[in-house]
């Protein structure tokens, strides 16, 4: 989000930015989302692009690592689609092959990386995004990411500790 800073800036409270005048207040929220890389991505060697498209964005990566699900950790997680006519299938292709989990934090986390990913179906999702340009179909669709910012912190414990998650400031080093 972009700010027009007429008016008087009354100061930042807890990620949020106040203003008078005209405006009211507006919301200027950090947060930190869940992406999950997935194994069809990892396969067909997008890993480094999709990354790359997630920091040309702005976005920091503040965790990674890559794991390979066991049925029962991705029953798990997919509890929520249980009974589903897709649930079957999800788990054994996200059981298939490897996959990369992230923790991806900035402003607005959750909604700008769901604009970044695109339609779960890549036929109906913008030009551009990350599911338009890799993913094949809706089951195979190259990348997950969190819902709201309430289940974001619920998956991001799921598959991070505490000390898996850092903080850290962009900076330019001279080499």
């Amino acid at each position: 989000l972009k700010f027009g800073l007429s008016g008087n800036m009354k100061g930042m409270i807890g990620g949020y930015v106040f203003f008078s005048g005209v405006h009211g207040w507006r919301r200027n929220k950090m947060e930190k989302t869940l992406i999950i890389i997935k194994p069809d991505a990892l396969v067909s060697g997008l890993v480094g692009r999709i990354v790359s498209i997630i920091e040309k964005k702005g976005f920091k990566i503040s965790g990674l690592k890559m794991i390979r699900l066991m049925p029962k950790k991705a029953r798990g997680f997919y509890r929520v689609h249980k009974g589903m006519h897709f649930y079957t299938p999800l788990v054994k292709f996200m059981t298939s092959n490897p996959c990369f989990v992230m923790v991806v934090s900035g402003r607005n986390a959750v909604r700008g990386m769901r604009k970044i990913m695109g339609n779960t179906d890549p036929g109906k999702a913008e030009k551009g995004t990350i599911r338009r340009l890799f993913a094949v179909d809706n089951r195979h669709n190259v990348i997950h990411g969190s819902d709201s910012p309430e289940n974001a912190e619920k998956e991001i414990r799921f598959f991070f500790t505490n000390n898996e998650v850092f903080r850290w400031e962009k900076k330019k080093y001279k080499i």
